[in-house]
């Protein structure tokens, strides 16, 4: 009888000490997982799911087909950044008419119509902030995007890093569209919405994102890094040419890619334009896409292997 209440009291020890471990283990991962997704890390990984998934099977018939849908183009009701607006929108589709890239600044994005029908545009991607603007057009072609911090980079993070001279490109899957960088402003308020006019008949394009990269100058939000830039080139978009801008899906090739070269219409003349990467804008190994998927499920594993670890002393030591 002796026994029997001792194995029972034993049991119960045991299943009590179980649910210690799960619940402990439980608050734990909820604890880092908050952590994480509250902090920019978080936040840019979750954009950066969310760009990977509108672009990686996106075709020219797909990105001329969603240039149809509904979409809207006012700015007031978009919404600031956050972990929590990231989520809701992974909830709502969003669909790319395109592509972005700035190789000397390691910018690469998908590109959207405007903010999207029920505003999640600017949580995947670079988007058009004026409804009768054209790629290419002889219009200045207005595209806005978040700015993240140094944590992916992410959307146009890296915008207030540009030259003069970087080449911006910009594709519809069917063309790319080749601009290079002649203006470059950082104190711009969002009351200047000039910036946004055409220039006659210019082909141009305009890039806006916050100057959050210094706060102590430009404030919170209080001002707008605004890159310009005139069309030089249009080429084809084949895959080659994809692969030569950094427009391919595939970002893990767009990391190993330092130099680049398209044809490029001077006058009458075709010449090969070269542009290096900037070396201060070389990703860190911890802002890797790859790195930061390879940690989350390295964290995973380790913290599922100790909770079994636990169990199994708990009921067989």
């Amino acid at each position: 009888m002796a026994k029997k209440k001792q194995k029972t009291s034993l049991l119960r020890q045991k299943i009590w000490s179980s649910i210690q471990i799960i619940l402990i283990g439980a608050l734990f991962y909820l604890g880092v997982t908050l952590i994480f997704f509250g902090s920019g890390f978080g936040s840019s990984y979750l954009l950066q799911q969310n760009a990977e998934k509108a672009t990686s099977e996106l075709s020219a018939k797909q990105a001329t087909k969603n240039k149809k849908r509904k979409t809207n183009y006012d700015a007031s009701k978009t919404e600031s950044i956050s972990a929590s607006r990231i989520l809701k929108s992974k909830q709502v589709k969003a669909y790319a008419i395109g592509r972005i890239s700035i190789p000397a600044v390691s910018i690469h994005n998908p590109l959207f119509a405007g903010y999207g029908d029920q505003n999640q545009n600017l949580e995947y991607g670079v988007v058009t902030c004026l409804p009768d603007r054209t790629m290419g057009g002889k219009n200045n072609y207005v595209l806005a995007g978040h700015y993240m911090g140094s944590y992916g980079p992410a959307v146009l993070d890296n915008l207030h890093l540009a030259k003069i001279g970087d080449l911006i490109y910009v594709t519809d899957l069917h063309h790319i569209y080749v601009y290079e960088t002649n203006s470059i402003s950082f104190a711009v308020k969002p009351t200047q919405v000039e910036v946004e006019n055409n220039v006659n008949d210019k082909s141009m394009i305009t890039l806006i994102t916050c100057s959050d990269f210094n706060t102590s100058k430009y404030g919170y939000g209080e001002h707008r890094t605004v890159v310009q830039g005139d069309l030089i080139s249009k080429v084809k978009a084949t895959k080659t040419n994809l692969a030569a801008a950094e427009l391919a899906a595939n970002s893990e090739s767009k990391e190993n890619t330092k130099e680049i070269s398209l044809p490029v219409k001077n006058k009458k003349k075709v010449v090969k334009k070269h542009v290096q990467v900037h070396s201060r804008i070389h990703p860190q190994f911890f802002q890797k896409m790859s790195v930061i998927n390879a940690c989350v499920i390295g964290f995973n594993i380790i913290f599922f292997i100790i909770i079994c670890w636990c169990l199994v002393r708990t009921w067989y030591r």
